[in-house]
């Protein structure tokens, strides 16, 4: 299960950057408050926290965390990521990190590559 969660969540990140690039418009493209796109991102957004909501309802949560704010925390943390230079080789330490605390079954690391 935490190979899946991680390919949303990698998914997400690899979009972001790519749409990001240099591009002086990316937040007319990304922002979900911005005009142009704003509708879409927010759907994609959305269909993201409801895929991740039924991957933590299936592999279950620790008792303090239902499964839609598990998805909200893994959200926050790509949106976090998308703001940093560094973000591909942030992104297997931190999302090890965090499943680790959100699924209730033990987490096997993924490759760092």
């Amino acid at each position: 299960m935490a190979e899946r969660v991680r390919g949303v969540l990698a998914a997400k990140l690899e979009l972001v950057l790519r749409l990001a690039g240099d591009s002086p418009h990316s937040a007319e493209l990304l922002d979900a408050k911005a005009r142009l796109f704003g509708d879409i991102c927010h759907t994609f957004t959305a269909d993201l926290r409801r895929l991740l909501t039924g991957l933590f309802t299936e592999a279950g949560t620790p008792a303090a965390v239902e499964p839609a704010e598990a998805a909200d925390i893994c959200i926050a943390l790509v949106v976090g990521l998308e703001s940093v230079s560094d973000a591909p080789q942030l992104f297997t330490p931190a999302t090890d990190a965090l499943l680790a605390g959100l699924l209730t079954s033990l987490i096997p690391s993924a490759p760092r590559g």
